[in-house]
């Protein structure tokens, strides 16, 4: 039994689950401007919900229970996941960030702090493994931008809950999509899952866009081609590398 080690603030439970028939496998990470009252709303509107919701002050909103299946990837793959959604065998968060993740400062310290303990919390209750711990974006790189390029991904690894690539260590292939699917995107769009690689390890890379309901509508750029292409084909060799070694790894506490 392991305790949770952070406050629930609020509970506002939705209707908008089902039971799980699959393990936890996956934490999906999500942004949204509003607070929990305005998104509480907007999940209501569209009949969908999360797990949990994180506000700027660091404060905790329950909606779903954990052992139920909430409604928040929508149509979602990773890395060979089947089916279409990844909904039954993860756990959604939702984070408040008033740009949608665009700037380097779009999360507050006390939001991030409290998605790390969170997550610590997760990986251990349910053995999720860290390369698993991923933003809508990854997951469905033709329809979402969140949690943005913004999103400190970086602070997760100071946290211990993620894992970073090594610039000393690469896979030595300039095949794009092999080195894209090898980190798990869905290639289908290989413009998605390249602005979608881009928004989490090559930000710089990323338009910032003050039109939020464009962005929505538009997660990514038709034709995408990064401006630094050397850059970017080392950044992802790099990412690849990482994330095979870390599909590799034995975890000690999973064992406890």
């Amino acid at each position: 039994m392991i305790n949770r080690p952070f406050k629930i603030d609020f509970e506002h439970p939705l209707p908008y689950f089902r039971d799980r028939t699959e393990p936890i496998k996956y934490i999906i990470i999500h942004c949204s401007r509003g607070t929990p009252e305005q998104q509480l709303e907007i999940l209501n509107e569209y009949k969908i919900s999360v797990h949990y919701i994180i506000d700027l002050k660091g404060k905790v909103t329950a909606v779903v229970p954990e052992d139920k299946v909430a409604y928040h990837a929508g149509l979602s793959r990773w890395k060979g996941s089947q089916g279409e959604s990844l909904n039954g065998s993860s756990i959604g968060i939702e984070v408040q960030s008033l740009d949608m993740g665009q700037r380097h400062k779009s999360y507050t310290t006390a939001s991030i702090t409290k998605v790390c303990i969170l997550i610590a919390y997760l990986i251990k209750k349910y053995k999720i493994r860290r390369e698993n711990i991923l933003g809508h974006s990854d997951v469905a790189p033709t329809r979402k931008p969140d949690p943005g390029a913004g999103f400190p991904w970086r602070k997760l690894y100071n946290h211990d809950v993620l894992f970073w690539y090594h610039k000393s260590m690469r896979i030595k292939s300039n095949d794009e999509k092999e080195l894209l699917e090898i980190i798990g995107y869905d290639t289908s769009v290989i413009e998605a899952a390249r602005y979608a690689f881009c928004r989490r390890f090559l930000p710089e890379e990323v338009e910032v866009i003050d039109d939020i309901q464009y962005l929505v509508d538009n997660p990514y750029p038709l034709n995408f081609t990064p401006k630094n292409q050397e850059l970017y084909m080392l950044r992802l060799q790099c990412v690849a590398s990482a994330f095979e070694e870390e599909r590799k790894r034995n975890y000690w506490f999973f064992n406890n």
